[in-house]
């Protein structure tokens, strides 16, 4: 099988990109800003700002190139992806100064950092609504948004990405799904500019592809099963073998043995890679479809992905019991 799922985290008001609409259903656009006339970005730009997602900073200029601010970038991710406010620990009267240091309550942004939050995105107490954002900090926060909505089914190729080496383990994670669901694509040699100030014409970009990626992916229900037809994951253990599959690339086999019948499934979850080239393959064991009937045989499940050459890989076990074991290429 060689699908699965990964788990699948201002300068002033006036030029605030504020992504204002719920809905991101997107049509022809029949609005122009005058300053993206020719721009790769251009329809879509103009798209969301139809839809009302985004705003200019003008009434007809969108300074595509401009960096993007915490404020802007958190607006941009929270009301595009649709991100919905919840209850914090029972109380639905927590403000966002509760967990901001620099964020008042009365921000025009200050909603979108509360629902983020709410969301489980990543955001540091002391974060700077008006510092300029990384493409990776947006990149990192636009994929935990995308699994805060569901699963999504990806097929895995690890990128070799050239300036990625000082990344956290969780950016390069964030970044990998990014690469392989073609919503981010790499630029010359392989490189991505991680540190760089992500502009607003790649914010929108993005944020364009990811709701229409949501919508599609992740919306209608073509998901991995949920929690409620998982199998007792503590019941089984995985294990990996790795082969040569192609210049600088391994095929990582996952198998999971003793499954009850042919119905059971098995899904990779995601993958954390780790120091010393190291990578834990994380799975859920499913159970069969409802109403369907099955020989009582004693089987197996495999899944297939895809690893860089040098690395070695252990298989856990989502669930409470950990259950992992590895192999490494001879």
């Amino acid at each position: 099988m060689n699908k699965y799922s990964f788990q699948m985290s201002a300068k002033k008001m006036t030029i605030a990109c504020g992504i204002l609409a719920a809905s991101v259903s997107f049509g022809a656009s029949a609005f122009a800003f005058s300053d993206i006339k020719g721009d790769p970005a251009e329809s879509k730009i103009n798209a969301l700002h139809n839809k009302g997602v985004v705003n200019g900073v003008t009434t007809d200029r969108f300074a595509p190139k401009s960096k993007v601010t915490f404020a802007q970038g958190i607006q941009f991710i929270v009301n595009g992806l649709q991100l919905s406010p919840k209850a914090s620990g029972g109380n639905s009267t927590v403000t966002s100064s509760v967990y901001f240091d620099k964020v008042k309550d009365k921000a025009w942004y200050a909603s979108a950092f509360l629902i983020a939050k709410q969301n489980g995105l990543t955001l540091d107490k002391s974060v700077d609504p008006n510092a300029a954002m990384t493409r990776i900090q947006f990149a990192h926060l636009m994929t935990q948004a995308l699994q805060s909505k569901g699963n999504f089914p990806v097929t895995l190729m690890y990128a070799d990405i050239s300036d990625g080496s000082k990344l956290s383990n969780a950016e390069m994670n964030s970044l990998q799904i990014l690469v392989n669901t073609r919503l981010v694509t790499l630029e010359k040699n392989n490189t991505f500019r991680p540190n760089d100030a992500v502009t607003r014409a790649e914010a929108a970009v993005w944020i364009y592809d990811a709701a229409e990626f949501a919508q599609t992916v992740i919306t209608p229900g073509v998901t991995p099963p949920d929690e409620g037809s998982a199998a007792p994951a503590q019941l089984y253990e995985g294990s990996v073998t790795l082969e040569k599959a192609g210049q600088g690339v391994n095929k990582a086999t996952l198998t999971v043995n003793d499954l009850p019948n042919p119905g059971y499934g098995l899904v990779i979850n995601r993958i954390e890679f780790g120091k010393d080239k190291t990578a834990v393959i994380y799975f859920s064991v499913t159970k069969p479809a409802p109403g369907k009937m099955y020989p009582m045989v004693i089987t197996k499940g495999t899944a297939v992905t895809y690893l860089p050459e040098g690395y070695t890989a252990t298989a856990k076990s989502l669930s409470a019991a950990p259950s992992s074991s590895g192999s490494s290429v001879r």
